[in-house]
């Protein structure tokens, strides 16, 4: 068995500003709006996706002077998966000096992208399903034909966080083709027993029906900074932690419950899992845990991968302190030859 020091660093190497107004048939038909540089060298621009009738939003970030021919030869674009509760841009994009995952992979030649799952932030909204596991996925893959076809890539790198490892890994698991690396920061498998109890509580809802959607409120937004031993050995800045959740807010006042899909777990089967892989995640995540993920990972079937914990981390590494760590990391995988 493989034991590893809580406090050590586990390093295992086995082998996308809000445009001008477009008329509704626009969107429909996936026309970016208008960009906005953000900075000097960096400029921000929305699209939408369609998928089955719904708009999927997607935020894109690029250096003003990248070139379509680059892209072409380096194949450097790359597309985030947001979580269970905040969509794409508060998640990937927070704008409070370097903390912004984009714009930092986008200032070292990246095409990245954020998406919006169907339920959150300015995709469209649905009732039918619970912005499941399966149907997410189904919206990375309209947003990676979307993105391929625009940007004339075959294949793009893959992060997800959180819950949206679980999407994420499930599209790698689809369409391997059209993945180049596979991220999978924060994950889960199997779920612990802890966590298992937990989603079937929420589930209960105590007795009452349990709707759609839900209402978030600052205190959830602030619950990934504070969580399990976090509470003990606070790993992130204050002020970070209040624009994260004004814009949080801002963005998904509400959320669909896609929790409940989570009593069906796990969604992911390593073997089918081929592309190169990264898991990472922070010491005090109490949502990825060491005896959950490392049987995963010996079980992927690519010889390509990585297991990274970064010690004192938690649950959102890229918000934290340590930060600059956690991009190091993703880049260095992502950038690989």
């Amino acid at each position: 068995m493989l034991r590893v020091s809580r406090r050590a660093v586990l390093l295992l190497t086995i082998a996308l500003v809000p445009w001008a107004c477009l008329s509704a048939d626009k969107r429909h038909l996936g026309i970016s709006q208008t960009p906005e540089v953000v900075e000097d060298l960096i400029r921000g621009e929305e699209h939408y996706a369609m998928r089955d009738g719904l708009r999927i939003y997607l935020w894109e970030k690029h250096s003003t002077e990248l070139k379509k021919e680059s892209l072409l030869s380096s194949g450097k674009v790359a597309l985030l998966v947001h979580g269970g509760t905040w969509s794409g841009r508060p998640d990937f994009d927070l704008q409070i000096r370097d903390y912004s995952l984009m714009d930092f992979l986008a200032k070292n030649g990246f095409d990245v992208w954020a998406i919006d799952i169907h339920g959150y932030g300015h995709s469209d909204k649905t009732d039918k399903d619970w912005s499941g596991v399966q149907s997410a996925a189904a919206d990375i893959a309209a947003a990676v034909d979307y993105i391929t076809k625009l940007r004339g890539v075959g294949k793009v790198d893959l992060l997800g966080w959180s819950a949206g490892t679980l999407r994420a890994g499930l599209y790698a698991m689809q369409y391997p083709d059209k993945v180049a690396k596979l991220i999978l920061y924060a994950p889960c498998w199997k779920g612990t027993a802890q966590y298992r109890e937990q989603v079937r509580k929420r589930i209960e809802n105590g007795g009452k029906p349990l709707t759609h959607y839900r209402i978030n409120t600052k205190l959830a937004a602030r619950s990934d900074f504070v969580e399990g031993e976090l509470a003990s050995h606070p790993q992130f800045e204050e002020d970070v932690v209040t624009a994260y959740e004004e814009q949080a807010l801002k963005t998904d006042p509400q959320s669909p419950n896609a929790f409940v899909d989570y009593a069906n777990l796990p969604f992911l089967d390593p073997v089918r899992i081929t592309v190169p892989t990264m898991i990472i995640f922070g010491e005090y995540d109490y949502f990825a845990k060491e005896e959950d993920l490392l049987p995963f990972f010996s079980q992927l079937k690519t010889h390509e991968k990585q297991f990274v914990l970064l010690p004192h981390g938690g649950h959102a590494l890229m918000l934290e302190k340590d930060h600059r760590r956690f991009q190091h990391e993703v880049l260095s995988f992502f950038d690989r030859p």
